[in-house]
């Protein structure tokens, strides 16, 4: 290692403490919207209002916390999976939003992962907002097993 050639930048010509300083302004996991704004609590009650809460509720398994399993389904029951996202990202969203030892999310950040979904799907909020409040809870889909002449026959 020739510490002659070290010159103290790095590949685009600036300094760790230029690019240090150019990060500060945005928080290391802000969370993005689809405009690049980022998604602060007024933010999304400004646009998400009250609208979502009796979504919320209707996925929470009576608490008043949802788990990334009923996110999930949320956002197949709305229609997000599809048109570039899986949901590996439904995934992934829900683990950027949680607190970092918690299984379940809040309202304000089932709103930010929201955010998330519609910033991967390239939707608008208001897109969004009207999915998921139009939404009528849970759609349970079941399998009906076939007929069966050994069970069925009841004579």
């Amino acid at each position: 290692d020739d510490k002659s050639l070290y010159t103290g930048t790095h590949s685009d010509g600036k300094s760790l403490r230029e690019r240090t300083e150019s990060r500060k302004s945005t928080a290391i996991n802000a969370i993005l919207t689809p405009d690049g704004e980022e998604a602060t609590p007024a933010l999304l009650k400004k646009v998400f209002g009250g609208d979502l809460r009796q979504a919320f509720g209707d996925y929470c398994d009576k608490e008043d916390s949802m788990d990334n399993k009923y996110f999930t389904k949320l956002a197949k029951d709305c229609g997000f999976i599809g048109g570039g996202v899986k949901e590996q990202d439904c995934d992934l969203a829900f683990a950027k939003v949680k607190d970092k030892e918690a299984r379940r999310i809040g309202y304000t950040q089932f709103l930010q992962g929201l955010v998330v979904l519609a910033t991967k799907r390239g939707m608008s909020l208001e897109e969004v907002r009207e999915r998921v409040s139009s939404s009528q809870g849970p759609i349970l889909t079941g399998t009906v097993a076939e007929k069966n002449k050994f069970h069925d026959d009841k004579s």
